[in-house]
């Protein structure tokens, strides 16, 4: 029994804490009076026992009469299977008369079925009667056993409840504080206080040695060298045992309490309590705590403190995290990252690394070709306007925009009677100069045939314009090409003037590329240079080219301001024509891949560090 009884003590689990405290009251001289009862209420009690089952183990907690020879016999029944389920009655022995003696099996069960105790006892009946009569005695005295269960139950409740207070309040003390050093402060003069303990000890562990931060009561102790001392060796040896350690023991525990038993000297023989903490699996710290010399700091006291402690640890790790320096939240945010690269786990976090890796290596290492990105449009090689040469009208017709012509082919035809008319005019003029310069040189009248002779060359060079003008009444293409603009078909009859242009046309097969170069690019456009364009009517079809000229000219779009370079056509024209715009890329040089695409971002940087701090 004492050996179960050790065993059950030396679990771990709530029920067995409870167990503990059950045992340690005076329960056990209950059941003992309550078996001595029952031996004046039923006749011809031999012996008899009351199991309790306690952590799913049937104990024995109180025994009458053991060194009965019915006993050994009757306690092997209660190891037989479904014994709980309802009471049994056997035969243990008979002396071949009307007496026998009988075990009587008694399960005692609370509202929920559950098992409160076992009452076995060897009993000597001569009769049906005396039987059925010691099992209602039994039944009716049952009931002072199902008190002191709802009485211990009652009891652990309350004290689970007080428990659970304490360890609420301190967590709610801790909580309340601003920061790591008061809260630490607070969590050992609470457990002072709760425990009633001389001094309670709270250190740090970090590189192999613990050292002591807070003391309650008291917020300086560096003139205690010794008992400082004295206290952290305590600490080194709770922590490199991991385990709670209680000095003094009094189950002979194998544990080291070397350290302890010279801080409980130091302290007129202190009980002593030291408790490593965890966080994360990790040990971080220790506790200590002091008991007054005439209290003792028991199983009980060391459970619960260890429960407040697991319970106030996350808490307290959070404000001693946040209260780091930022430079140290750096530092220590990175090496925690580097060891979740480097370590176990987190395979996401080391693809991403890998990948970022590549990535970076490949953008060092990679080049490309660069290229420069210019608007683009086609013009014709040379091109020709085609316009009024007098002041006249529209007669017909022969060509608008969009014709091919050829050279020679009338284009336009100007109203001409005017002109004839003035023709007719100058060609009167010229025969009445003629007969009146005959008629001079017959009465050879020199003055007058001089006269006359001048105004005869007037009216020549009058004809000669007027035949010139109207040779030039049809308006003919200058060579083989496109009629680009210029459309007179809805002006027939309409008036022209001198010099307004009427038609342009172009050449065939001889085109020319006008680009559009950024101002910050046209350092990178050289003649020579070749590229591709890709016409936005052609957009499957890329047309060679090289860069032929660059102009000192300028053009705004859409508030840029661009430079005018112009590029040779080398492919294949026959589905060009002018007008036609689309996207040129001058090829430049082959450069890191990285440098083209950033550039405009550098340069603008460079731009921006330049008008703040140039």
């Amino acid at each position: 029994m004492q050996m179960d009884e050790q065993a059950v003590m030396d679990t771990e689990s709530p029920i067995s804490a409870d167990t503990q405290r059950l045992n340690r009251k005076p329960s056990d001289d209950y059941y003992h009076q309550w078996l001595s009862g029952q031996s004046h209420l039923i006749d011809g009690l031999h012996c008899a026992f009351i199991q309790v089952p306690i952590n799913n183990i049937d104990m024995t907690a109180a025994v009458w009469q053991p060194e009965s020879n019915f006993f050994s016999t009757l306690n092997a029944l209660t190891q037989k299977p479904n014994i709980w389920h309802q009471p049994q009655i056997s035969t243990l022995a008979s002396d071949g008369k009307k007496s026998e003696v009988f075990a009587l099996l008694y399960p005692i069960t609370d509202d929920n079925d559950e098992p409160v105790a076992l009452v076995a006892m060897a009993i000597q009946a001569d009769s049906q009667q005396a039987l059925q009569k010691a099992m209602a005695s039994l039944q009716w005295s049952s009931a002072g056993l199902e008190v002191i269960n709802y009485q211990h139950r009652l009891e652990n409740l309350t004290k689970a409840q007080e428990e659970m207070t304490a360890r609420v309040g301190i967590l709610a003390n801790v909580l309340a504080e601003p920061d790591y050093s008061t809260a630490c402060m607070g969590l050992v003069t609470e457990l002072a206080t709760l425990f009633h303990c001389d001094r309670v000890s709270l250190g740090e562990y970090h590189q192999q040695r613990s050292t002591l931060k807070f003391l309650s009561h008291s917020t300086q102790f560096g003139k205690r060298m010794n008992l400082v001392r004295s206290i952290e060796q305590v600490m080194d040896e709770c922590i490199d045992q991991r385990q709670p350690i209680r000095f003094p023991d009094g189950n002979n525990s194998p544990l080291i309490m070397i350290a302890h038993k010279k801080l409980s000297e130091l302290q007129s023989d202190a009980c002593v309590l030291s408790l490593p903490i965890y966080s994360e699996g990790i040990v971080t710290g220790a506790i200590v705590m002091e008991g007054a010399v005439h209290e003792t700091i028991t199983e009980e006291h060391m459970q619960l403190c260890q429960s407040i402690v697991s319970l106030v640890t996350p808490s307290l790790n959070d404000k001693r995290l946040n209260d780091r320096p930022l430079w140290r939240k750096i530092v220590d945010s990175g090496i925690t990252q580097i060891q979740r690269l480097t370590g176990p786990k987190y395979p996401g976090r080391k693809l991403l690394a890998l990948a970022l890796l590549i990535f970076t290596l490949f953008f060092t290492f990679a080049t490309g070709t660069y290229r420069l990105s210019t608007q683009a449009r086609i013009e014709s090689a040379a091109q020709q306007a085609i316009v009024a040469p007098y002041d006249g009208y529209i007669e017909s017709t022969h060509a608008r925009a969009g014709d091919n012509v050829d050279a020679g082919d009338v284009l336009i035809s100007l109203d001409d009677r005017d002109l004839r008319l003035e023709r007719l005019k100058w060609l009167s003029e010229q025969a009445k100069l003629n007969r009146q310069y005959q008629e001079a040189l017959a009465f050879r009248d020199r003055a007058k045939i001089n006269i006359i002779t001048a105004q005869q060359q007037q009216a020549e060079a009058q004809l000669a314009l007027v035949d010139s003008q109207l040779e030039r009444a049809n308006l003919t293409a200058p060579f083989n090409g496109l009629v680009i603009s210029g459309d007179l078909d809805q002006r027939l009859g309409s008036s022209v003037t001198k010099g307004e242009i009427l038609l342009s046309v172009s050449e065939l097969d001889r085109y020319r590329i006008k680009m559009l170069v950024p101002e910050n690019r046209i350092s990178d456009a050289n003649v020579e240079q070749n590229g591709t364009l890709h016409l936005s009517a052609l957009p499957e079809t890329p047309f060679d080219f090289t860069l032929s000229k660059i102009t000192p000219l300028t053009e705004a779009v859409d508030g840029a301001t661009y430079f005018i370079v112009e590029g040779e056509i080398h492919s294949e024209t026959g589905l060009i024509q002018p007008g036609m715009e689309g996207i040129g890329k001058i090829t430049i040089d082959e450069r890191n891949l990285l440098g083209i695409w950033l550039r405009e971002t550098r340069e603008w940087l460079q731009l921006k560090l330049w008008s703040w701090w140039g």
